[in-house]
């Protein structure tokens, strides 16, 4: 079984218009998990997804992690620079 996304991660979307994009985890919602990506969807107004239509591509950076598990609410250009950071391309938050 493919490992689940949780709160925190980054996944890729498989559906609908946002499909091919990457979104981090900013909230789980029972069966559904809250994703934004700082510029199409901000924080806050967060995609509701169905996880079975989100691909986990791994975890965010340890800063990002603990913010979010600690409760907070991260600003647009936090998600951003979580989402660069991963990909490698900080050059273009």
């Amino acid at each position: 079984m493919m490992s689940r996304a949780r709160l925190s991660d980054i996944v890729l979307s498989l559906t609908g218009r946002d499909r091919g994009q990457l979104m981090l985890v900013v909230a789980e919602e029972g069966d559904f998990l809250l994703l934004a990506n700082g510029r199409a969807r901000r924080a806050e107004n967060p995609k509701r997804k169905r996880e079975k239509h989100v691909s986990r591509q791994g975890a965010c950076d340890e800063r990002t992690r603990l913010k979010l598990e600690e409760g907070g609410r991260l600003t647009n250009s936090e998600i951003r620079k979580a989402l660069a950071l991963w990909t490698g391309d900080e050059d273009n938050i």
